[in-house]
Order: structure tokens, then sequence, then C-alpha cells
């Protein structure tokens, strides 16, 4: 088989969706790899090493995606990406609602595409590998993105995380305590920060106080709870997760008032559309906004800023389920893998994810391997 890599084209998406030990292991099984010129140059995966590996480096993306049967890179394709796909032709990246295009889904669907939505791939009904793998990486970055904002010239509270004698720490309140909530918890609590954490799900809850001990308090989701930790918040995360849906507006913009004067909202939502009403997406280069004198993040590829370890992370994932599709081809490795088949969102053209047809208005069929 023909199997693809182009070059990110979305500004400051930094990872590569296979890395150059993936590229081997393709290649040492009998199929060739293109990469575009380039393509791991920001994660530290250089042409040259991906050739010493066996990959073929060419110079366009057109000639990727004219030369493969496969294509696999992170974020989904722009509506520009979709007119370069061929008939028939299979793609796996993220699906990330919130740059997902009507358009380009059309133009799949009128070219009998097949793709697959990476971070949908579930092992059991609630194991996302991709997801939670993207998501560890995130939670652990978050102090070090939150100690950055709470500093007093880059427009924050002018306070450190963790506390002092006779200085009470900072306060960090997250929404979710699915992985990435956890792992946010974890490494603030490392920090010697107060960490409150709510969600909905007494079961997620009582994991978060059986693994983590020190300065945490839970408390179940709901209006009360979360209007009064956001008045106590230095630092508020957003860490909700709605497979195949836009993620709900939880708080306001009357709550954001409420909050304190150069608190940091953190919105790790953005990707599905966020939870806070007033965010909107921003870049690792210019990260930040202010609302009512609160600051917002609001950068939808956390992991892309540890570009290497989030690149690695994805082929570990991905590999296995691209040698699978190069061995039997994709119908076949459907019938055997339902994990590939709660990724798949078009197959054969047709649009089989229910949540992705309602929220774009596309024709739903249910899926069937051929």
């Amino acid at each position: 088989m023909n199997i693809g890599i182009p070059k990110e084209i979305l500004a400051e998406e930094n990872r590569i969706s296979l890395t150059s030990q993936g590229v081997y292991s393709l290649v040492k099984e009998g199929h060739n790899v293109f990469i575009e010129n380039g393509a791991g140059e920001v994660s530290r995966f250089s042409d040259e090493t991906f050739q010493k590996m066996g990959g073929q480096i060419v110079f366009s993306a057109e000639e990727i995606y004219k030369r493969s049967d496969l294509i696999v890179k992170v974020m989904p394709p722009t509506v520009e990406e979709t007119e370069m796909l061929a008939t028939d032709q299979m793609i796996f990246s993220f699906l990330q609602l919130k740059f997902q295009n009507k358009q380009a889904l059309e133009n799949m669907m009128k070219k009998n595409v097949t793709a697959v939505g990476t971070e949908l791939i579930a092992f059991g009904p609630r194991y996302h590998p991709l997801l939670v793998a993207m998501s560890e990486i995130a939670g652990n970055m978050l102090p070090q993105i939150a100690g950055r904002f709470l500093q007093s010239n880059n427009g924050g509270r002018g306070i450190a995380i963790g506390g002092f004698p006779g200085i009470p720490p900072a306060t960090i309140v997250i929404l979710g305590a699915g992985t990435l909530g956890f792992n946010a918890a974890k490494s603030f609590l490392a920090l010697g920060a107060q960490v409150i954490v709510l969600d909905g799900d007494l079961r997620r809850l009582r994991y978060i106080e059986e693994h983590l001990r020190g300065n945490i308090i839970t408390s179940i989701a709901n209006h009360y709870s979360l209007e009064r930790a956001l008045k106590f918040a230095d630092v508020f995360i957003g860490a909700i997760y709605q497979a195949n849906k836009k993620t709900p507006i939880v708080i306001t913009e009357a709550l954001l008032k409420e909050m304190k004067k150069r608190a940091l909202i953190i919105d790790a939502s953005i990707d599905q559309g966020g939870c806070v009403e007033t965010s909107h997406p921003t870049t690792h280069s210019d990260p930040i906004f202010v609302k009512h004198d609160v600051l917002h993040y609001c950068v939808p590829n956390i992991p892309s800023a540890a570009a290497r370890t989030a690149s690695r992370a994805m082929n570990n994932i991905v590999l296995p389920i691209i040698q699978s599709i190069a061995r039997v081809g994709i119908a076949e490795t459907c019938k055997q893998n339902n994990a590939l088949q709660s990724g798949t969102y078009i197959f054969n053209g047709k649009c089989v994810k229910q949540g992705v047809a309602e929220i774009f208005n596309l024709p739903f069929e249910q899926f069937e391997c051929e």
C-alpha cells in the first residue's frame, strides 16, 4: 500500500502523525511511505531520518495526495486538502468539530472517501486511546501554562502556584474529572496548589480522591458548586469532553464577571467548541485574550507545544491500525476491529456518525462494512 504523510498546514500544528520508527515498520512490511519534505521538522524528525528508515521524501502536498492510497495526518483536512483527495482514498486525522467544515465533509463524501477520526477510535465504551494520550500530555502541561500567565509581566494576578509560609497557594478549579482533569490535578498538587475538582460523575470524583492525596477538594458539579468555586478560582480549567458533540456552555458571561480580576481561564474543551461562553480559539504564538478583566487561554492543540512527545504517542496508537489496513484493507479491518469502526465517520462516501450528520445537516447511514 502507498501511505502518505503531508505537512500540516494549520498554523502552529507541530505534530506529525507517524514518526520515523512508524515509517520503518511500514517499509519493513513492504509498503511505500511518502513524507512531504519538512513535515517532521518542528517535532525533530528530519527528512534525513525518514529517508534512513526507508521513507520517500516528496516536495509537494499535491504529490503526496496523488501517490497515496491512505493519507495519515494530524488535523482535519481543510477544504483545499479535500479537493486534492482522490476518489476512494482513505484518510486518518483528528475529527475536531471546532475545525471541521461542512464543505470539506461534502467533498469527501462526493469522492467516496473513507475518513477516520483518530480521537474517536475507542477500545470499549469509554476508552479512546489517542484522546487519553493527548489529554495526559495536555494535563501535565497545564501547570507550566498557568504559571506563565499568573505572572504579573504576562498580565496575570501576580501570584505563584505553590504556597509559602504565611501565604496561601493558588486556587485551581477544574471542571471535569476525566483524563485531562485528573492529570492536571495531579500536576498542580505536586506544585503545592489548592485544587478543587468538579464533575457530575461521583465515580470519577471517588477515583481522584483515592489516587491523589494532598490539598484537594472534590464536589459534584451543579449550578451552586460551580458558581461558588469560580469566585475563589485563580485558575479555572474547563476539561469537559463529549464524543461527537459540541461541548455545552457551562460558564456564562455573567458568571465570568464574578471571577477575580486577572484570573485565568484555560478552556481545554475548545477543540469541541469550548465550555466558556466568551471563549474562541487562540494560538501558541498569541494564546491569550482578556474579557471582563479575566485572561482566556484557548489554544486547541495544547500537546503540539510538546510536539515530539505528542507525535510519538500518536504513532504508538495509530501505527497498529495502519498496519492492519495496509495488510488486509479497510473493510476487513473494520470487520475485525470494532475500535476502527468507532472512529470512522465517513465510510465509502457515506456519513456513518449520527452526531456528525446532525451537526452538519448531512444524510446519515448506518455503518456497514462491505
